[in-house]
């Protein structure tokens, strides 16, 4: 059974019990759908994290990464399995590389302030990002999403300036590098 139909017969079940009209049924479903892909999508990632051994900093920059997506937008792929498919691999990959930059010693603030930045810059002229399946028609939810997708990048440097802890620091600026990076007109072209 795919994850539309469940969504579909639970809904036509909980909109039954509790009298609910076709409006709502729908947005029951499409909540049902979306909560569960999301806690597929986080499960896969950090099981890939575990299975890489680092799931630490990999649940770090799924943390930092996944919230300034909510924010921010980008690239999406056809299908959420693809999305859930790619999100763990590449999260995972995060965890692994800030685990192996500490391991190494390559650890350096004023690099992980400049991919802030960088960062930063990206979110500013282009967040937030919206797609076919998801536009965004108001103007001041336009604003409003550009500005929490700034206060996060805001957040980043916080933890940057407070937080003694390298694996931390380095796992979180690659969550939020990378999120950035799938604002990038290359990744959004329909």
């Amino acid at each position: 059974m795919k994850l539309t139909e469940f969504s579909e017969r639970l809904s036509d079940s909980l909109a039954s019990e509790l009298s609910y009209d076709e409006e709502k049924k729908e947005i029951m479903a499409y909540g049902l759908e979306t909560v569960v892909l999301a806690v597929i999508g986080i499960a896969a990632v950090l099981i890939m994290g575990l299975l890489f051994k680092a799931f630490l900093p990999t649940l770090v920059a799924i943390v930092f990464g996944g919230s300034l997506r909510k924010v921010s937008g980008g690239a999406h792929l056809n299908t959420p399995v693809k999305c859930i498919a790619l999100g763990a691999v590449v999260y995972s990959l995060l965890g692994v590389a800030a685990k192996e930059l500490i391991k190494y010693d390559l650890y350096n603030i004023y690099v992980l302030f400049l991919g802030l930045g960088i960062s930063l810059v990206v979110i500013i002229l282009l967040a937030p990002v919206d797609s076919e399946a998801k536009p965004i028609h108001s103007l001041s939810f336009r604003r409003k999403l550009k500005a929490a997708s700034i206060a996060f990048i805001g957040i980043g440097f916080a933890v940057l300036l407070f937080s003694h802890n390298p694996l931390v620091n380095t796992s979180a600026v690659l969550g939020i590098f990378y999120q950035s990076m799938t604002l990038l007109p290359v990744f959004n072209k329909n």
